[in-house]
């Protein structure tokens, strides 16, 4: 190796260390063939790619790496070997990885990374016991070494032991040189203990001890932003992009925070400097779509279709990224029939990723009206929790319900909260005659011993609704449109709650449903016949619920709506019992997130 050659690769792990990793790789790029060998170079600048976790560049480099040494006659050093095997289990190709493992394995059996990356494999073949007594014998020799206990920390997840796996986790998490790595699946397990504010809280106190720390930075800035608290989530992400100005991710989450918000033009630049970052990004090139009208041989049409020409070498879940983009573009330029195929595939790839049990659902629904039924009800003698605080607004997604919401929200007496998942915690295990409501939820809100009652109940409900508007409002919304499941038991634990049923045409109402590709749930609109059946149960239980509990909604059609929405409004706002405010007609300037599918038309008038 060269002097210059030398002094190059100590000025790469110079900028490593203070975490300047863009300029980094500008230097190794600009000098990468400035040098004979140029093998030295070039697996410096694959350690660099490692820690911007662009481990397909850098597998790329270590293979060239170890093929380059070995035709000029020399042996590869087991480190580069090890690396190999790092990114191949970084990238979940397993296969390759544990064909490389088995060859270290033979010849150097108490090597700690290869006998950690075999423990990595063994997990993933789901023999966590072998997994973990291989971890226990990396820690047995290095009792502190980072790695083997992030590895012990994704053994325990595995075995849903998520308390252990918060301990052992945080220790990396808190360690002088904190190890990067754990912090997101220390977040899981903590997200799976219910305990997200702790990490919140935690990340806010190692973000100002370690203010130029990028991952305490971004951990915090994510869970702000999952709390919905854009205000202290914002500087965080800005923050992020001061320390790391070249990352995508950070550049994307930003742009979807902001878009959620209603900040459609910051949106759009902050996800257009991720493109720019990571032009092929099938998720910013879908959320991108969002807000652009494409046109034939546009910048934007021609990046697109690029894009899609590799679309096999893209993972499951980013081809249905890339099909619901192509499926908007073909639909803006009038390419009906190829935008539809696009919708078929994503949903198609979509459904074998997210499971759906139509058989559960179809029993839930034919049990409801069996259950909670007028007779039971009675038959239970329980009251529920006087408050007209509460608002439901139910129905089919994409039947109107935001911007019924955003129209209410847009009176000073009335809070939107968005699509609240509150409820089916709330009414778990609650009795209803000789029976009890068993919905699954995991986190119920009265233990299964307590046998809460209704008004408990109902008053749990509220305070939460409550102590998440911050400020006291006359009545409070909760436009979660599953709720149509449980008109009768609102009216058990909150006979004072207003319930707002949003209906619209069924094929426009399914037809939209299909479009979308949804951030989570709702996986019944992915396949044409199982939505179609959806609908037909969900039209039934309105039915029900109108029979058994008549004058109980207060229903309102998405046409009607759009036709006359002054008096439509008129009589949204007189149903909740409020003054008239004509605020209400201006319900697309109303400041607040709405975070669902429907976020760029509630930002404009009626159209």
């Amino acid at each position: 190796m060269t002097p210059d050659q030398s002094q190059l690769l100590k000025d790469i792990d110079r900028l490593r260390a203070a975490k300047n990793f863009n300029d980094a790789l500008a230097l190794s790029q600009k000098n990468i063939h400035s040098f004979t060998p140029t093998w030295p170079l070039m697996l410096k600048t694959a350690e660099v790619y490692e820690d911007i976790r662009d481990y397909k560049t850098a597998l790329t480099l270590y293979q060239r790496v170890h093929q380059g040494v070995q035709a000029d006659g020399e042996k590869s050093t087991l480190s580069t070997v090890v690396a190999i095997c790092r990114c191949f289990i970084k990238i979940e190709d397993f296969k390759n990885a544990q064909r490389l493992l088995s060859e270290l394995s033979a010849k150097f059996p108490d090597q700690l990374e290869v006998m950690l990356h075999t423990a990595s494999c063994e997990r993933h073949a789901k023999r966590l016991e072998e997994a973990r007594n291989l971890v226990s014998a990396v820690l047995k020799k290095s009792p502190q070494y980072a790695p083997a206990i992030h590895e012990l920390g994704r053994i325990l997840i595995e075995e849903k032991k998520y308390e252990e796996a918060v301990t052992v986790l945080e220790a990396n998490v808190r360690r002088e040189e904190f190890f990067g790595d754990s912090i997101d699946l220390w977040i899981h397990a903590l997200g799976k203990l219910n305990r997200n504010r702790y990490a919140q809280d935690v990340l806010e106190e190692l973000m100002k001890k370690h203010p130029n720390t990028l991952e305490f930075s971004y951990g915090f800035a994510v869970l702000a932003n999952r709390a919905g608290e854009a205000p202290l989530a914002r500087p965080a992400y800005e923050h992020c992009l001061r320390l790391s100005p070249q990352n995508f991710r950070i550049a994307y989450e930003y742009g979807v925070l902001e878009r959620v918000e209603g900040n459609l033009k910051k949106s759009q630049e902050l996800i257009g400097r991720a493109l720019s970052l990571k032009p092929d990004n099938p998720a910013a090139l879908r959320t991108f779509a969002n807000d652009v009208k494409y046109e034939y041989g546009d910048e934007n049409f021609q990046r697109l279709n690029l894009v899609a020409a590799r679309l096999t070498e893209f993972s499951d879940i980013e081809q249905v990224h890339l099909h619901y983009a192509l499926a908007k573009a073909f639909e803006d330029v009038s390419e009906l029939d190829t935008a539809f195929r696009h919708y078929a595939l994503g949903g198609e790839k979509k459904r074998r990723i997210e499971k759906y049990d139509e058989k559960n659902a179809t029993h839930l629904n034919r049990m409801i009206p069996k259950v909670v039924n007028k007779a039971n009800l009675k038959a239970t003698g329980d009251h529920g929790f006087k408050s007209d605080v509460p608002v439901f607004i139910l129905g089919m997604p994409r039947s109107g319900t935001s911007l019924l919401e955003q129209i209410l929200s847009a009176h000073p007496d009335v809070f939107g909260a968005g699509e609240l998942k509150y409820l089916v915690g709330v009414i778990e295990n609650m009795n209803i005659g000789k029976m009890r409501l068993r919905m699954g939820d995991e986190d119920p809100v009265f233990p299964y011993a307590d046998n809460a009652g209704w008004e408990a109940r109902g008053e749990k409900f509220v305070e939460k609704l409550e102590k998440l508007a911050g400020t006291p409002y006359k009545r409070i919304v909760d436009k979660m449109p599953g709720n149509f499941n449980f008109v009768g038991v609102i009216n058990a634990i909150l006979p004072n709650a207003r319930i707002i049923h949003s209906r619209r045409h069924p094929v426009e109402t399914c037809l939209s449903c299909y479009r979308i590709h949804f951030a989570e749930g709702h996986v019944w609109t992915y396949n044409l016949r199982e939505l179609g059946r959806y609908y037909r149960r969900y039209w039934e239980l309105m039915r029900f619920w109108r029979t058994e509990f008549p004058g109980l909604m207060y229903e309102i059609r998405y046409e009607d709506n759009v036709a006359d929405t002054e008096g439509q409004a008129r009589g949204l706002i007189d149903f909740l019992g409020l003054p008239w405010n004509d605020r209400c007609l201006e319900f697309h300037k109303v400041d607040r997130p709405v975070k669902t599918a429907s976020v760029t038309q509630v930002r404009k008038p009626i159209y």
